[in-house]
């Protein structure tokens, strides 16, 4: 239970029932008389935690970003490293808890949610903005090409988890781990990233 430090336990069994529903029945399947039976209470208590399945959305964006904040936090070593540590814990998380790629990916959050839709964006810029400053890092360390573009190279690392995502879902039927099927996204990420050594006048070994 991922959630129950930030959260408390009652608020986070429930948002981990809605992930679970997410990922069984998507977005329209999720109802309260559904958390209540996962929770395993009344239906008419889950309203002592939470207004509307709306508002699970937005708590669940903002505890996985902070939940993020505090590992980035954490993260030691070169900035490959962190970037390679960052990569197995998102990737990690996210086999965990598949139910919040249905959320990010519904027509629901997307057309009908536009204050989500928008909490969304500024976590998404909020990961970006952090792996963007360990890539900076790398490259004031010389460990990553000086031509290479921070913010391009962030989107970058947020895409390789998608596409591993997608892969271990839809190709392997979420068969063996998405953190090693994801690492071959990963590995091939950063042979880009690298310093070639002809960016810094050095000689190519």
């Amino acid at each position: 239970m991922k959630f129950a430090e930030e959260l408390g336990k009652r608020k986070a069994e429930i948002l981990n029932a809605v992930l679970t529903l997410a990922d069984k029945f998507g977005i329209k399947g999720i109802t309260t008389k559904r958390i209540a039976s996962e929770v395993g209470v009344v239906e008419g208590s889950l309203y002592r935690h939470i207004e509307s399945k709306k508002q699970t959305f937005g708590m669940i964006i903002k505890v996985s970003d902070e939940v993020f904040a505090q590992k980035i936090k954490t993260l030691k070593g070169k900035a490959s490293e962190k970037l390679k540590e960052l990569f197995l814990y998102m990737t990690g998380f996210l086999q965990d808890f598949p139910g919040i790629y249905r959320i990010i990916f519904s027509d629901e959050l997307y057309v009908d949610n536009p204050e989500t839709l928008s909490e969304f964006r500024d976590f998404m810029h909020s990961i970006a903005g952090r792996i963007e400053k360990i890539i900076e890092e790398g490259k004031r360390e010389r460990e990553f090409d000086r031509a290479s573009d921070p913010k391009i190279a962030s989107l970058h690392f947020l895409g390789i988890i998608h596409t591993g995502f997608t892969l271990w879902n839809l190709f392997e039927s979420r068969k063996g781990s998405l953190q090693k099927i994801g690492l071959r996204f990963f590995d091939q990420y950063m042979k880009s990233l690298r310093n070639s050594g002809e960016i810094y006048g050095e000689e190519v070994v």
